[in-house]
């Protein structure tokens, strides 16, 4: 399999472990040393505990959390796809208490991989100010 469909099939495994909310699949589709990035936070996250641990929190906080592909680019071993992530406010989340708000946000997130398809770096631009006025806090 080339690097291309390696890229392709974990960006679906992505959004399809989103979506059955399982964590573990998740980190799985990250290299072991991975980072991952979230504009706005000052320090990235490393390795799989961390974006595992990552994962199982925001679907704690979003229980009934889902994520669609709106766009996929990829180029040499990279990509970017657009997405949107609606969901419902149902449990602790950026220091939130739940507040029972339905989320609907759109972002993009840029990945590069190694030569197994594995995720090494992520970087995610949410729309922060959106989640924040749906949340009920900006």
């Amino acid at each position: 399999m080339e690097i291309r469909e390696r890229i392709v099939a974990a960006n679906d495994a992505t959004y399809a472990a989103w979506n059955v909310h399982d964590p573990n699949a998740v980190a799985a589709i990250f290299a072991p040393d991975a980072e991952a990035y979230d504009v706005g936070v000052p320090d990235p996250i490393r390795g799989r505990a961390a974006i595992h641990a990552r994962a199982a929190d925001l679907l704690i906080a979003f229980p009934d959390f889902h994520l669609e592909r709106l766009e996929l680019l990829v180029d040499g071993n990279a990509n970017a796809d657009r997405w949107r992530a609606i969901g419902t406010h149902a449990g602790p989340f950026m220091g939130m208490e739940p507040t029972g708000n339905r989320i609907d946000v759109r972002g993009a997130s840029f990945s590069a991989f190694d030569e197994d398809g594995l995720v090494v770096r992520d970087v995610h631009f949410g729309d922060v100010p959106t989640l924040l006025a749906q949340l009920g806090g900006g």
